[in-house]
């Protein structure tokens, strides 16, 4: 193991439970939780049913949040369903299980940087970043103010994480704590003003529309694996809690049950002002905006904008810190080169930052439609490390004997398996454009491409016969820290 010590530093121990709780938290709550509710949720199912759905949704995540909770107490690495994965199933499901979810956790760090773009198109009449116009891109405008926007954003928060994981973990804090506040004080203010509550009538579309109660819920939990992807986050940076990790579950779940109670708020203040019906029908712009302006004024407008805001940078910094462990870890294991194994004398991962924060650089060239369908593929790779580490749950749990575990696994794999079925199978809400399946097969076939030129040195080299957690323990131990 000595050729793979880290020469350069050590993860440092100095998350907080708070930290982890707003790592959660902010990666859960992106941008679109404040502009789907026009867009998606109600055209789809009316304000009850949105709400009935994503609180559905947030508890099949909870679900499948104890099958993670379980693996973080059993195998505290970073690398998170990485890990998990090869714990079960060995290095080759472990390399599949990675590479799917690198490209979730990396195509949501461009978008919500392109997101601010969107935040300040809605909050600023005429936003003075729409500046230096350069082409359009499947009839999204590009412009160089926007794209120097989102670099400023990608390029700083880069920084944070670089500097180290103390830093990141009290901006994430500060952040999600005034995302959360936000939130409560526009939500509060509709409420003060009495709004008249059969504005929310009818609660459903009518069959018609959108057929049965139960397919217009789901067609809301549909949408869970891109609403609450972030949760996941918090095993990717298991050896640097300054606490028991036993409190992840806890800290995991209050942030999922959370997630879903802004989301529900945001589609109430939308609903209730006026008949939704009628609202809707009046195509607004931004019909959450429009409604908190009508109702509590411009002091509600900055409120939910800088909750957006808040939400933007949220994501962005939990992906990077979640991405970057993910690297690292497969990178320590050989399932990518060396240099992502090396950490800063801070104990962060740097190669693996810089690496995403390039990556990301590009992004924003290609418009933001572009990168939709790039991010239309989150659902397929959190599909995928939520599946994976709930049966990967259940075979460790049944190899020690723990009944309990095994069957609540058993039924994390079974709604886990459901959103991956439902991007692929036409007629399902989640189905897959077919620009995201084209760069879903580029990806695929470039994973593919890359582990036949790995595979030597990751399955038959040094490593020959030694599992991923295995390789992580010597790790830690060289370190001393167990």
């Amino acid at each position: 193991m000595s050729g793979k010590q880290q020469q350069e530093g050590a993860f440092k121990k100095d998350l907080r439970k708070i930290d982890i709780w707003a790592l959660a938290l902010g990666a859960i709550i992106g941008w679109g939780c404040f502009v789907m509710p026009g867009t998606n949720f109600l055209p789809k199912a009316g304000p009850i049913g949105s709400i009935v759905g994503l609180m559905l949704g947030a508890c099949i995540i909870c679900i499948i949040s104890i099958s993670y909770g379980y693996m973080i107490r059993k195998f505290p690495l970073s690398g998170g369903e990485f890990v998990y994965a090869d714990s079960a199933f060995g290095k080759k499901h472990a390399f599949v299980c990675g590479w799917m979810i690198v490209l979730a956790y990396w195509s949501l760090i461009p978008l919500n940087s392109t997101a601010l773009a969107m935040v300040s198109r809605y909050i600023i009449p005429g936003s003075p970043f729409q500046v230096g116009y350069l082409y359009t891109i499947a009839g999204w405008d590009v412009y160089l103010g926007e794209i120097a926007l989102a670099y400023a954003f990608i390029i700083g928060l880069g920084i944070v994480n670089i500097k180290g994981v103390k830093s990141a973990g009290w901006f994430q804090t500060l952040v999600a704590v005034a995302l959360f506040g936000s939130v409560m004080f526009v939500l509060i203010g509709v409420l003060l003003t009495k709004p008249d509550f059969s504005n929310l009538q009818p609660h459903f579309l009518s069959t018609e529309e959108g057929g049965s109660k139960f397919a217009q819920i789901m067609a809301i939990v549909a949408f869970t694996p891109y609403c609450f992807v972030g949760f996941d986050c918090i095993p990717q940076a298991a050896e640097e809690y300054s606490f028991s990790h036993k409190a992840a579950l806890g800290l995991m779940i209050t942030a999922i049950l959370i997630g879903g109670i802004i989301y529900s708020a945001v589609v109430f203040v939308t609903s209730v002002v006026e008949p939704w019906q009628t609202m809707l029908a009046s195509n607004p712009d931004w019909a959450t905006g429009e409604m908190i302006l009508e109702s509590i004024g411009y002091i509600g407008v900055f409120f939910i904008g800088l909750a957006m805001l808040c939400a933007v940078v949220a994501s962005i910094n939990g992906f990077y810190l979640a991405s970057s462990r993910l690297l690292y870890s497969m990178s320590y294991a050989d399932a990518l080169p060396e240099k992502f194994a090396h950490l800063s004398p801070q104990g962060t991962p740097k190669t693996g930052i810089i690496f995403m924060m390039v990556l990301a650089l590009i992004a924003p060239w290609f418009g933001r439609q572009v990168l939709t369908w790039i991010v239309d593929m989150t659902c397929v790779g959190a599909g995928m490390g939520f599946t994976y580490t709930c049966a990967a749950a259940a075979v460790v749990a049944k190899r020690d004997g723990e009944t309990k575990q095994m069957w609540i696994s058993i039924l994390g794999v079974a709604v886990a398996s459901v959103f991956l079925i439902i991007t692929f199978v036409p007629g399902m809400p989640g189905f897959l454009s077919v620009p995201s399946f084209i760069i879903l097969g580029v990806w695929v076939v470039i994973g593919i491409i890359f582990y036949f030129s790995i595979k030597q040195r990751y399955i038959n080299g040094k490593w020959k016969g030694v599992s991923v957690e295995q390789i992580l323990y010597s790790k830690m131990k060289e370190e001393g820290k167990i």
